[in-house]
């Protein structure tokens, strides 16, 4: 049997201008090893160029597969001074098509730099590339097979003796459900735009403010909102609290929801019985509500703020939902005995996060409550809201811990679980819900070099379960999400 030939697929060795190379991979593809830049830098100015770039020459475009961090580089010391001529050698190599390049970008390593996990996963899917293949002629060694092939939904874990799944964790669950979520994720935001491009009209409502706060910009709009209150007397307008962050260098996410409909769809989907009635005491603006009512859900939702509660309704009338309503009042009466008392199949809420933020001057407003009497409040009406949820179903509640006026965090993660313990719940699930850096990475460097405090960008996603788990197989059949895709042209 004869054994394959290898040919070149060198086509030629010649000088291009380096200046105009383009790029298949995406900017996160690789991240630097530490020192990674430095060492590369000093590698050229002490051996100078001695390893062409590795080019395809494709309808007029020469794109690098190899020399990403050496193109950074040399732009970076032309930049502060040092000669680099514009034509530098390059290896021109004969690929077919772009897929073919793609493949090639992967094969060729780096010394200084590492593909990143998120960076292969886009990549790989963008171009249809087989993982499998590739990974066993690349050198990724902290790489695990089976996570990796979890991230590309591909197949599950595989437990010794199983079979591997054929049908793709995306066609099953959407996104794989893992113990985080990473709302950073290229097709998670891609997702969340499809669900805004509903319509949701947030500037009639507060959610541009909360927004930011689960934009991983909490602490900074709060502080900002604050301040300015304090130098107005009244309670700044939406429009001058993004003029003035906008002055003092804040990214404001304007035209979003406030809270991430992708994560709304995954709850109901996930925990809630198809066509499941949905209870949500804190509701705050009109995402959790309009989610709902897309997919089929019947919703009630509860907000003190009778404005709030009428620009939801409006919006749910303008996208012709039924079964999906707003009351106005305060959770702890309205869950009384007079509010609907046919089960509902499942609680789901994000609650004011103690005092971060004051949403209005009603007292009975729990941001306008001191922590202790705040969680007495809140575990009245968490209380309540469990009494209404039917046996052998789920809630869940979407919280993250915040600090008090000396710094400390006042444990409202804990204290959450603690209220559904004493309502007759257990916790069965914790999801780290990974946020999107916005300017934190700005403000990081203040706060910590201030106090020592990390930057917070993630949430807890709570499930809780009432009842017998045993029955869960028996009450939530398996999932084939794939199948409702079809269904719901809008995602």
């Amino acid at each position: 049997m004869s054994q394959p030939v290898i040919n070149s697929r060198i086509i030629k060795l010649e000088p291009i201008n380096w200046k105009e190379l383009q790029f298949i991979q995406q900017e996160d593809f690789k991240e630097w090893l530490p020192n990674g830049d430095k060492k590369l830098i000093e590698s050229l100015l002490k051996y100078q160029f001695a390893d062409p770039f590795k080019v395809w020459h494709h309808n007029g475009i020469n794109y690098c597969l190899d020399g990403r961090h050496r193109f950074l580089d040399l732009k970076s010391v032309s930049e502060n001074g040092h000669e680099v001529p514009d034509m530098l050698p390059a290896t021109f190599i004969d690929c077919k098509d772009m897929k073919e390049a793609a493949e090639l970008v992967l094969v060729y390593s780096s010394a200084y730099a590492k593909i990143t996990q998120q960076g292969l996963l886009d990549f790989v899917k963008n171009f249809d590339l087989d993982f499998p293949d590739m990974q066993a002629i690349m050198n990724i060694p902290e790489f695990d097979d089976i996570a990796f092939q979890g991230l590309l939904n591909e197949s599950s874990g595989i437990e010794p003796g199983e079979k591997i799944i054929p049908s793709s964790l995306k066609d099953s669950f959407i996104f794989p459900p893992f113990s985080i979520l990473d709302t950073r994720s290229g097709t998670w935001q891609e997702r969340k735009r499809k669900w805004i491009e509903l319509g949701f009209n947030s500037q009639e409502t507060r959610e541009d403010v909360e927004l930011i706060a689960k934009s991983g910009q909490s602490s900074g709009i709060y502080e900002l909102k604050n301040k300015m209150r304090d130098m107005l007397q009244r309670e700044p307008t939406w429009d001058e609290i993004i003029d003035y962050a906008k002055k003092k260098g804040m990214h404001i996410y304007e035209g979003a929801s406030i809270f991430d409909p992708v994560l709304c769809e995954l709850s109901y989907r996930w925990f809630c019985p198809l066509g499941g009635k949905i209870l949500d005491p804190f509701a705050g603006g009109s995402v959790r509500g309009i989610v709902a009512g897309v997919l089929g859900y019947p919703y009630a939702g509860i907000d003190l703020r009778k404005e709030q509660v009428e620009a939801n309704r409006k919006q749910a009338s303008i996208l012709s939902l039924e079964n999906v309503d707003w009351f106005t009042g305060d959770s702890n009466e309205v869950l009384n005995s007079e509010f609907p008392t046919d089960g509902f199949d499942f609680v789901y809420s994000c609650p004011p996060y103690a005092d971060l933020e004051k949403y209005s001057d009603d007292p009975k407003d729990l941001s306008n409550m001191d922590y202790d009497q705040f969680k007495e409040v809140y575990f009245s009406i968490i209380k309540k809201a469990v009494a209404k949820l039917k046996e052998d179903r789920f809630a869940c509640f979407v919280v993250g811990d915040v600090r008090d006026k000396n710094g400390f965090y006042y444990n409202f993660v804990s204290d959450t679980i603690q209220a559904f313990k004493d309502a007759g719940m257990e916790l069965y699930n914790e999801i780290i819900l990974v946020n999107v850096v916005g300017s934190l990475a700005i403000r990081v460097r203040r706060q910590f070099n201030g106090g020592r405090k990390v930057g917070k960008m993630h949430q807890n996603v709570l499930v809780f379960y009432k009842g017998d788990p045993k029955k869960i197989k028996e009450n939530y059949p398996e999932l084939n999400l794939g199948e409702l895709e079809e269904t719901l042209e809008v995602i």
